[in-house]
């Protein structure tokens, strides 16, 4: 009997009663999210960390949710940019993407879930072009905008007699995904600089 109940790894009755208390108690649901990145002392290297969020208004902290990413840029753009002992690690924008892709699956897994769509296999990839000229001072910030053209998104998903309509969907629903949002969607985002431990005159 349990079974019948359990959908891709979730108990279908307590998703549906999330989603009904979600509906009437919105503010149940808020999430409040952020990350902080400490510079290493290098250019472009930064150790970023996720700790504490907030859920329902409530902020959950625990010794054991810390994750840690150590950013940086490509061997080879350091090798050619005269960085001493070039490294190679995750480039910023390339863990946004990550980001993406899993934050799509999410959203598919949920759509597929919510309308009976069996999926044996899902698989985003996501890539677009950048134009470094901005960040590195060759272009003024007023051409920001052209450091990115558009993103391609190929979702592969597979499962038994899936149909066209299925398909269409999974697409539409896709554009459900909160990172899709947060990258496609304008947003007022205003850099603010705090000095600290600011000399006093």
């Amino acid at each position: 009997m349990a079974s019948e109940t359990i959908k891709h790894g979730v108990n279908t009755e307590e998703y549906g009663a999330f989603v009904e208390n979600m509906a009437e108690n919105p503010e149940d649901a808020m999430l409040g999210l952020g990350a902080r990145g400490i510079a290493e002392g290098r250019a472009m290297h930064t150790l970023a960390k996720l700790d504490a969020y907030s859920f329902g208004g409530e902020e959950i902290r625990r010794e054991t949710r810390e994750y840690t990413f150590p950013l940086g840029a490509h061997k080879e753009v350091e090798d050619e940019a005269g960085f001493v002992d070039p490294a190679d690690r995750p480039e910023p924008v390339e863990v946004a993407l990550a980001g993406l892709t899993g934050c799509i699956n999410a959203t598919v897994g949920i759509v597929a879930m919510e309308n009976d769509i069996d999926l044996d296999g899902l698989e985003t990839t996501v890539g677009l072009d950048l134009d470094p000229r901005v960040l590195f001072g060759v272009h003024g910030v007023e051409r920001s905008d052209e450091t990115y053209d558009d993103f391609t998104i190929d979702i592969e998903v597979s499962g038994p007699n899936l149909t066209d309509e299925d398909a269409e969907l999974l697409r539409e629903g896709a554009r459900r995904s909160p990172v899709l949002n947060l990258m496609s969607q304008a947003h007022e985002a205003s850099p603010e600089v705090r000095v600290r431990d600011a000399p006093t005159t």
